[in-house]
């Protein structure tokens, strides 16, 4: 091991430089909580929400319908919380390369639906 010597105004100047940056990361990182707060229960429209879950508007509406997405009604509109669709994301996510057997099971009924597949329909 080393041992470094450096002048005392060396080392307040530096001990300076890091407690300004810790203070910028402090405000960055609340800065970003406050945006997450803000933006967690933002209402979306059909099409916004349809972009972000990748499916159409159509397909939107029969999640709706099945009651697999929350919305709300404002003003005759269909609203979607973003926490929701995040949350829908989030189950929905089929991971690849689980090494479980319950992983494998979930990730099956969500590929299928629930329902069983069988390939042939003879008897």
């Amino acid at each position: 091991m080393k041992v470094i010597t450096i002048e005392s105004s060396a080392y307040q100047a530096m001990m300076e430089q890091i407690t300004e940056i810790a203070g910028y990361i402090r405000e960055l990182k609340e800065e970003k909580q406050r945006q997450d707060a803000a933006t967690k229960d933002c209402l979306l429209n059909t099409a916004q929400a349809a972009e972000l879950l990748n499916v159409s508007t159509r397909t939107l509406q029969r999640m709706r319908d099945d009651h697999r997405i929350e919305y709300v009604i404002v003003r005759g509109t269909c609203r979607y919380r973003l926490s929701e669709v995040q949350r829908l994301l989030e189950t929905n996510t089929v991971r690849n390369k689980e090494k479980t057997i319950d992983a494998l099971f979930h990730n099956y009924s969500l590929r299928t639906g629930g329902r069983k597949t069988g390939k042939g329909r003879r008897k």
